[in-house]
């Protein structure tokens, strides 16, 4: 027992022994080197008494020259003139320029300065421009090249292969960047502190998976939880409900206090900028207490400006979609893993990407959403040119929609290096009006007539959807879309109650299915001529409902057609069954139909996807040649019913759907697969798969 106790507490010792001595001598350490720079993966190398070498940076951009100044105790012995230099274990000879379509330039990292001072060296450790541009977005450099440099790598002073003296450092593409995998860290990391500091409120959470797995992070950022909670179970209901009597209760002071949601989103993450400028918005907003920032006069002159964030807060809320496409930011792609561009995707919503995020648009109605992209030539906001679709109102949200984006530009020409900004709708207006105006930006070629872009589909939900386009991938982009942020706050907050009876207005003519004429004047052809909506000889472009049959005597494709209310109940359109048959001018809808009754807030919407479209073939050019149409493209049958009432207590609320299984005959020498759809032709490859004939 005795010797037993003596061996224990002798190792004890000598253990605490070498733990005090690798405190005390620095030395007994790991350098680190990664296997190579398209991996960005780390292994460590052991090394005998090498020193910490001390920089003022540990950061390296590859869109801004950077010197880092190294200070390190110079080995007894070691001759200054024998010291090699290394990064990632490779001398720095090895890191070269992008040049020729491949790494073939001067280097780009250097070492200058070298002497010794009472027995510490000092030296300059030089980044120059491994792309020799400061935007990553150059066409040269599509699909971004950035991905096969950017690491935290070993920097180290050697002498004969040994390494003396080593410290990380983390070559970037620009300060603000952040990797997918950086992302949630650092947002629990803000959450945390923001707990301590301010206790504002701050929920994340997963509202899907991408296509390889990864989370769609969304955080909502408020003043409290009882903010968020009033929208989502008082506010929210309302504004789809009853809309017009909010509007009165509003007005009257009876509804109290409230807030409303503003959305920061990217959704094409290697237009990089995006993703950082909305995180480091969500720090700001959670951790500061104001952002002062400048802006731009009327008259040019820049003037100070500042967001009081808790003044802010007692007004608006806050929803940060960091990105829709994790994978995307993982493989630095436009598109997603299937290859799908999801900005493309938003009304189709065949992606797992874009039906996780349109449903929370649906879940929140924001008031203004900002999608984050690039890259234009120049700074480019939104709202847009003509075709515009008629199923928005329009008239509604044009003239506030300017106002935003104009404080937007505003403020993110004065904080950065940019010059000049531009608003697409403004451009066309002006060269419509003025035959000899000369258009500095973009006046045709960038307009709404489709829902696929998300700022533009978050438009049937009364959103001001505005897509923001830096000119370049850098820092300076990064700025620009951060205090465009803060002036789109700032301009919400201040205007609240304006812009909020406004949506309820939007919403308001759903319920009472309005087609308000003031719209027409929107509409244009390539012309620039009014033609309105196109209501084909009826009075009202909306019909009264849409009936979705499930009948085999009047519906080709039931499977479709149950995939079409499954994606109404998922976007906030309300659908009904019939509980008995009804006859309308000579055609009887059998019981179990679904209707879709076009009173309702977001009838917008429904009708986008069941009428039959519009003719832009006049245009030269339009944003994307994209059809809505589900019925005619998915191939059920869809039925417009323009009387009024007909449907009145036959009915019942459909709040989920199940889909109906397929019968096998038990005898039967052949099954027949109608070809009406995908499910169809995968079927019929599943069987080939497993050997049917």
């Amino acid at each position: 027992m005795f010797k037993k106790s003596f061996t224990k507490c002798y190792l004890i010792l000598v253990l605490s022994f070498m733990m005090l001595l690798g405190a005390i001598v620095p030395g007994v350490a790991m350098a680190q080197t990664a296997k190579g720079t398209a991996s960005g993966q780390q292994t460590k190398v052991k090394t005998k008494k090498s020193l910490k070498l001390k920089l003022d940076n540990n950061v390296a951009s590859m869109t801004e020259k950077r010197t880092l100044h190294a200070t390190f105790k110079l080995p007894q012995g070691v001759d200054v003139k024998s010291l090699s230099w290394t990064y990632d274990g490779k001398p720095l000879s090895q890191w070269k320029k992008y040049q020729d379509r491949d790494y073939t330039g001067a280097p780009f990292i250097t070492v200058s300065h070298v002497k010794v001072t009472n027995g510490k060296v000092h030296a300059n450790i030089n980044f120059d421009l491994p792309y020799d541009t400061d935007n990553l977005s150059e066409p040269r450099l599509q699909r971004p090249l950035y991905a096969s440099l950017m690491g935290t790598y070993d920097l180290a002073a050697t002498v004969n292969g040994r390494v003396v003296a080593h410290a990380p450092v983390k070559l970037t593409p620009y300060d603000s960047f952040r990797t997918y995998d950086e992302l949630k860290p650092e947002i629990d990391a803000v959450t945390a502190k923001a707990a301590q500091k301010n206790n504002r409120y701050i929920k994340t959470t997963s509202i899907g998976k991408s296509v390889e797995g990864r989370d769609i992070y969304l955080t909502v950022l408020a003043k409290d939880k009882a903010s968020v909670d009033k929208y989502q179970k008082v506010t929210h209901p309302a504004m789809l409900n009853d809309p017009k009597k909010l509007q009165a209760d509003i007005k009257s002071g009876a509804f109290g206090d409230y807030k409303v949601p503003i959305w920061l989103n990217n959704i094409h993450p290697n237009e990089a900028p995006g993703v950082d400028a909305i995180m480091n918005y969500f720090k700001s907003m959670a951790l500061d207490k104001s952002m002062t920032y400048d802006t731009v006069l009327p008259n040019g002159k820049k003037s100070k400006t500042t967001l009081n964030i808790d003044d802010a807060l007692k007004n608006v809320f806050f929803l940060f979609v960091y990105t829709d496409n994790p994978d995307g930011r993982v493989h630095t792609t436009r598109s997603n893993a299937e290859d799908f561009d999801l900005n493309r995707d938003n009304s189709y919503q065949t992606q797992p990407e874009t039906r996780s995020v349109t449903e929370q648009i649906a879940k929140w109605s924001p008031l203004s959403f900002l999608d984050m992209h690039g890259f234009d030539s120049n700074f480019l906001i939104e709202p847009s040119t003509p075709p515009h679709n008629p199923n928005v109102e329009y008239d509604l949200l044009i003239d506030h929609m300017v106002e935003q984006a104009k404080a937007m530009g505003e403020a993110g020409i004065a904080n950065t290096k940019y010059n000049y900004y531009h608003i697409p709708y403004e451009e066309h207006r002006k060269t419509a009006e003025d035959p000899n105006y000369v258009s500095k930006g973009t006046a045709s070629g960038w307009d709404d007539a489709s829902a696929a872009y998300t700022a533009a589909f978050a438009m049937y939900h009364g959103a001001m959807g505005h897509t923001l386009e830096t000119p370049e991938s850098n820092e300076e982009s990064t700025k620009a879309l951060y205090y465009s942020s803060a002036a789109a706050a700032k301009y919400v907050a201040g205007k609240k109650e304006e812009l909020f009876l406004n949506q309820l207005k939007i919403f308001e003519r759903g319920v009472n299915n309005i087609d308000d004429r003031a719209v027409d004047h929107y509409l244009v052809n390539a012309k620039n001529e009014e033609i309105g909506r196109p209501r084909q000889g009826n009075q009202n472009f909306f019909p009264e409902y849409y009936v979705l049959p499930v009948d085999k005597n009047i519906q080709k494709n039931v499977l479709e057609t149950y995939k079409m209310v499954e994606y109404f109940l998922r976007n906030g359109v309300k659908v009904e069954r019939s509980t008995k048959a009804v006859t309308v001018n000579g055609k009887t809808y059998p019981a179990g139909s679904f209707i879709v009754n076009m009173h309702q807030a977001n009838r917008g919407l429904a009708n986008l996807v069941l009428y039959d479209g519009i003719d832009v073939s006049d245009y030269e050019m339009i944003a994307g040649e994209i059809i809505q149409n589900f019925h005619d493209m998915r191939g059920f049958d869809r039925y417009v019913i323009r009387n009024a009432g007909v449907f009145t207590g036959k009915t019942s609320r459909v709040t989920s759907i199940s889909f109906p299984g397929t019968k096998m005959p038990k005898r039967s020498a052949y099954v027949l697969i109608q070809n009406t759809n995908n499910d169809a032709i995968k079927a019929v490859n599943e069987l080939l798969a497993a050997g049917k004939t």
